[in-house]
């Protein structure tokens, strides 16, 4: 049985909504990625979806590059029924960019379409628990304590953040709370 002080128990917060927690996270603006993807000449992402590492800056659609994950990432997603909406989400598209479309230098980048906050809950969580599970268990990545990962979100009200975690794999996860708060302007990160 263990035993709380009563001070503890009043320093707490009392209700989850008042809860802060703290990221290895830095929170930036991004391109427009609807017309970034009308001036590649690409499709634009819906839903869940795999962004090239190097979508801000590629000159032109065959300079884009994904991290060597990302073919592990749709694989691991297709098998629990979760499908990519970027791109190259068509399997030709993502053949035909060959061994040149991967590279380890740009970091694995997650687009969170608007659509998905009136979605299921769990969408969010399932998505990156497999990226979690890809970059933590597959031998060829680095290692899962060290990682670089961005989450794209678009904002119901137009526009685009984007969410730099570099940390741990295991704690992927928590970026599903960060997501959410921009979906709905509550702050539940504390930045500082």
């Amino acid at each position: 049985m263990t035993s709380i002080a009563l001070s503890d128990y009043q320093t707490r917060p009392r209700h989850k909504e008042e809860m802060k927690y703290r990221l290895p996270l830095r929170t930036t603006d991004y391109v427009d990625v609807t017309a970034r993807a009308q001036e590649l000449g690409i499709r634009a992402p819906v839903g869940i979806a795999l962004l090239p590492g190097n979508l801000p800056s590629a000159a032109s659609a065959d300079e884009l590059r994904y991290h060597e994950a990302a073919s592990h990432v749709r694989s691991a997603w297709r098998s629990i029924g979760l499908i990519d909406g970027g791109p190259n989400r068509m399997p030709r598209a993502v053949a035909a960019c060959g061994s040149d479309a991967s590279d380890p230098s740009v970091p694995l980048v997650i687009f969170f379409g608007a659509g998905l906050r009136s979605g299921p809950a769990g969408l969010v969580t399932l998505a990156l628990g497999m990226v979690a599970s890809v970059l933590t268990f597959h031998p060829r990545f680095a290692s899962p304590r060290d990682i670089r990962l961005d989450a794209v979100v678009e904002r119901p009200s137009g526009g685009y953040v984007c969410l730099k975690y570099r940390g741990d794999a295991f704690e992927l996860v928590t970026l599903v709370r960060a997501v959410r708060e921009i979906w709905t302007d509550y702050p539940a990160i504390d930045r500082d």
